[in-house]
């Protein structure tokens, strides 16, 4: 037994008027029933920073079955660690038992990976399964006391991502958790200690055994969060990308991968003046530099927008990103193209400025050549002509994109949002077989809609 660190109420910053309402209700019930109820992870360590958390999980003693049964309105899901989910209208809380330590397999396997963890334990050997320290605290519902069995508290005040118990076996066991490591420095600002840095050096080839389903939702967090040219910068410096995206880093090259990281820093510096844009802009910062060198004098503009396509619909196929979502990266991407081939054209400015287009486009213009001084005039323009039409340039979305990059698979396509591009409520969306992600359209749309040379 360990004796773990308790921060008695008056001692620690957490209110539960700072706690989601349906959340104090699941957790009031559980307690009520008698069960063991810890609000757990990273609510606690947002809270304890004195940021408002994006999601609020709680952990339990109560079985699943026993949490189906208290909670009508509740799912079981998962395979690799069953957990339930208590739904409020479109709205769900995470609910999971508490786990036990998992013993390594017998003999000399030297593979770690664990495909099952449903072991049901204690609030001690629950804590010391988490991934880091920072994510290892419970605020228990019955005394509103904070608990640590890890030394969250200590680093958290150091502002230290810490790798609980070995990090070697905790990334062998769980590769998604090196970019978690990532992620959580990138957005906190945190030093990696030492152990856990060089668990990452080592280790990063390990991120191909886990699920690429999770792997692109990690990856795609790391790039929908603050600080994501931090993030991206150190996913390449351990090497994850380059196991993941060897392809991808070749065809870029150094150059290139600088050309990334910088619209992924005016990205972030967008969202520190509150102007946020949507998941499919903010990928297209990935394939900027597959635009690659244009000559106006020599170069046609149906030539090059047909080698550009070819060549992200190739790199996205081995990328495995969802066709919907690079469908609209490449109409973005190819409007680059028409910015610069038909500038001067002023009948083409005129009518390409009153497409719905044009504004997303225009955004990833401002996003990745918006400093470029050789593109002043260029710029000019088609900014005055979008003035003269008298109405907010869009283009962005009211706060950070929180839609999964997996919410673009399926037959309705990023129908996690609450409504379908058309008005009508979208499906479910989520995790669907690749024969159900839909053919590549035909034509781009920002072609289809002016026509394959512009409008006349």
């Amino acid at each position: 037994m360990t004796d773990p660190r308790i921060i008695q109420r008056q001692d620690h910053p957490i209110s539960r008027k700072d706690i989601d309402k349906d959340t104090l209700y699941v957790l009031y019930r559980l307690k009520d029933a008698g069960y063991e109820a810890y609000l757990v992870g990273g609510a606690v360590r947002d809270l304890m920073l004195g940021r408002k958390p994006k999601d609020f999980d709680i952990a339990t003693d109560a079985r699943p079955h026993e949490l189906k049964r208290l909670f009508r309105n509740s799912r079981v899901v998962g395979r690799r660690f069953r957990l339930v989910h208590v739904f409020f209208g479109p709205k769900n809380v995470e609910v999971a038992t508490l786990r036990s330590g998992i013993e390594p397999p017998p003999g000399n396997d030297p593979d770690l990976y664990i495909d099952d963890d449903n072991q049901w334990g204690d609030i001690e050997s629950d804590a010391f399964r988490r991934d880091f320290t920072i994510n290892a605290l419970f605020y228990d519902i019955r005394s509103f006391n904070v608990i640590d069995y890890t030394g969250a508290l200590d680093d958290l005040q150091a502002h230290r991502i810490r790798a609980i118990g070995d990090p070697a076996v905790r990334f062998q066991e769980d590769p998604v958790r090196m970019l978690r490591a990532i992620k959580f420095a990138a957005r906190f600002g945190c030093e990696i200690e030492d152990a856990t840095h060089n668990a990452l050096l080592d280790h990063a080839p390990e991120i191909l055994k886990a699920s690429r389903h999770r792997v692109t939702e990690e990856i795609f967090r790391i790039l929908s969060q603050p600080n994501r040219e931090i993030g991206l910068r150190m996913m390449a410096d351990y090497g994850i990308l380059g196991a993941l995206y060897p392809e991808w880093l070749d065809a870029i090259g150094d150059d290139g991968f600088a050309q990334v990281a910088a619209f992924y820093a005016a990205v972030d510096k967008a969202a520190e003046e509150d102007r946020f844009f949507p998941l499919e802009i903010t990928t297209c910062g990935l394939f900027l530099p597959f635009l690659g060198e244009i000559d106006l004098e020599k170069d046609n503009f149906n030539r090059v927008a047909a080698r550009v396509t070819e060549d992200l619909r190739s790199m996205a196929l081995r990328m495995d990103l969802p066709k919907r979502l690079m469908a609209q990266v490449i109409d973005y991407l190819r409007g680059q193209l028409y910015l610069l081939f038909f500038h001067h054209l002023t009948k083409r400015v005129r009518r390409f400025v009153e497409t719905p287009y044009f504004d997303p486009v225009w955004q990833v213009h401002l996003l990745a050549y918006g400093q470029v001084e050789d593109l002043e005039g260029v710029q000019t323009i088609w900014a005055e002509a979008r003035k003269r039409l008298g109405t907010p340039v869009g283009g962005t979305v009211g706060g950070p994109d929180k839609r999964d990059i997996f919410s673009f698979r399926g037959r309705t396509g990023g129908g996690r949002l609450p409504q379908g591009r058309d008005g009508r409520r979208g499906g479910r969306g989520g995790r669907q077989d690749d024969d159900e992600d839909g053919d590549w359209p035909a034509q781009s749309a920002i072609t289809a809609d002016l026509g394959e040379d512009g409008p006349a």
